[in-house]
């Protein structure tokens, strides 16, 4: 990374491109079509998106990241970040993989070396927390806490200012994706009211939304749940379309035998908001557990694709593992932007 002196002399506008000293990306045409409007509903104010950057979403908080900022596992990057230390590109970290069984170690003399950016590179980290709201800092870190979610940010002190600045709570996030779901309670549930999918026509864009499933016997969990979001707008939502209502029908993939009946949905699903000529339609796609794998729009559920899987599982919505199921689900589930 460059030194806190090199940052300084960087002019705003250059953005963080010029920062991390990566190549920059060709420059806007005049004719370049103008982002999606947003569908977020905040609660209270929402601070303003700097240009360039992205909102980011977990739990009920949303936070503007530079927009050439990549994603990965946070058990990677910062739980077990000795694994592959040093510099990496920015990304934002979200957990969901599995936390391999090693230990990093404390600098008892300074700040743990996971709080320190020459370790873990340019960070924004997210997680549950059942700490109150209120902001830290230590070595490279600024932890921020609002509304039961922690928002971790590792880059140089301005950069962390920058990015913490953004930090707000919404109901609704920048994709359309409320921030509870009532199927994160009730992992069985299927789409209300059910809608045959070959029937969606104009369809004009999905809110791709990911939300946790605890298994039956845990105690009920409160809202907001939010593990991620994207959206598809245009051609691209209205092929997603044609693509689940291709699919064959069928259950191939369960394996209930696999799985105790209480862990046999899986950790998460994902929520499509369907947006067409007739309003709005849910679909999910489960593809965590043993049972009820597939698109399911309320009245059939059709067989996992990688066509129909792909373009909802890039971005913030990677999958990292951590599933139960045939081979099969390998190739589909675990591709990479």
């Amino acid at each position: 990374m460059h030194s806190v002196i090199r940052l300084v002399t960087i002019v705003t506008a250059v953005g963080l491109v010029a920062a991390c000293a990566r190549p920059a990306g060709p420059a806007p045409v005049a004719s370049a079509p103008a982002p999606p409007a947003s569908l977020a509903e905040p609660v209270g104010d929402q601070p303003e998106l700097p240009a360039g950057w992205r909102w980011e979403s977990f739990g009920g908080v949303q936070v503007g990241v530079p927009g050439d900022w990549g994603w990965d596992s946070q058990a990677l990057r910062l739980n077990a970040w000795c694994i592959t230390p040093g510099e990496h590109p920015p990304v934002v970290a979200r957990p969901g993989a599995p936390v391999p069984a090693i230990s990093c170690g404390i600098d008892q003399d300074g700040p743990p070396a996971g709080f320190l950016i020459a370790n873990t590179g340019w960070t924004v980290g997210f997680d549950r927390t059942d700490k109150g709201d209120d902001t830290e800092a230590e070595g490279d870190r600024t932890t921020v806490r609002r509304d039961g979610t922690e928002v971790i940010i590792q880059a140089p002190q301005q950069w962390r200012d920058r990015i913490a600045a953004t930090i707000h709570q919404v109901r609704v996030d920048d994709a359309g994706c409320p921030t509870s779901h009532r199927i994160s309670n009730g992992p069985g549930l299927r789409p209300t009211p059910p809608v045959n999918v070959e029937t969606l026509r104009d369809v004009t864009s999905i809110s791709v939304c990911k939300y946790p499933l605890p298994d039956e016997d845990s105690a009920r969990t409160p809202s907001p749940r939010l593990l991620s979001s994207l959206r598809l707008d245009g051609a691209a939502a209205a092929d997603e379309i044609r693509q689940i209502a291709a699919a064959p029908v069928g259950h191939s993939l369960d394996t209930p035998a696999d799985c105790a009946p209480e862990v046999a949905h899986g950790d998460q699903i994902i929520v499509l908001l369907v947006r067409s000529a007739t309003g709005t339609a849910e679909i999910t796609m489960r593809y965590a557990g043993c049972v009820q794998n597939g698109f399911d729009d309320g009245t059939t559920v059709r067989e996992l694709t990688k066509a129909g899987v792909g373009p909802l599982i890039t971005g913030p919505n990677r999958v990292y593992g951590g599933f139960s199921g045939q081979p099969e689900k390998n190739d589909m589930l675990l591709q990479h932007d």
